[in-house]
């Protein structure tokens, strides 16, 4: 089982390394997980489990890789999509003190994805988005 944060990131890498391009890098990495607030979502309990899903967000030089990780493992699972640097926006970027929060249109989606990623993971995430140009609300 994954807990410790360098574990996280160590298992994800290697699974985002088979999905990035010949001679491309990575930027940064966050763990994160979809839906409204992880305040809401523990108020629901087990309830509320069922809303939100897992992610390690990596960013490269040429393109962005999510990776669906495993809810109760935190391993990762698969390659759930990787989309060109280029198509990606980035928006509503929160910096909280616990939970901070951004939106990520996924291409051909209706609607962007809210993503919340807790403090222990901010200094991946202020690279992360900062390799959009992103400045926080």
């Amino acid at each position: 089982m994954a807990i410790r944060k360098e574990t996280i990131k160590q298992q994800a890498n290697q699974m985002v390394a088979q999905a990035m391009q010949p001679g491309d890098q990575i930027i940064s990495g966050v763990y994160a997980i979809t839906g409204p607030s992880p305040w809401l979502m523990n108020q629901l309990g087990l309830l509320g489990q069922f809303f939100i899903d897992y992610y390690y967000v990596a960013v490269t030089h040429q393109q962005v890789i999510f990776v669906k990780m495993n809810r109760m493992s935190n391993r990762p699972k698969e390659i759930a999509f990787a989309a060109p640097l280029q198509s990606v926006r980035i928006s509503d970027y929160r910096r909280n003190s616990l939970w901070s929060s951004f939106r990520y249109a996924v291409p051909n989606a209706p609607k962007p994805i809210r993503l919340n990623v807790h403090r222990i993971w901010r200094q991946e995430l202020d690279a992360l988005v900062g390799a959009f140009g992103v400045q926080a609300a």
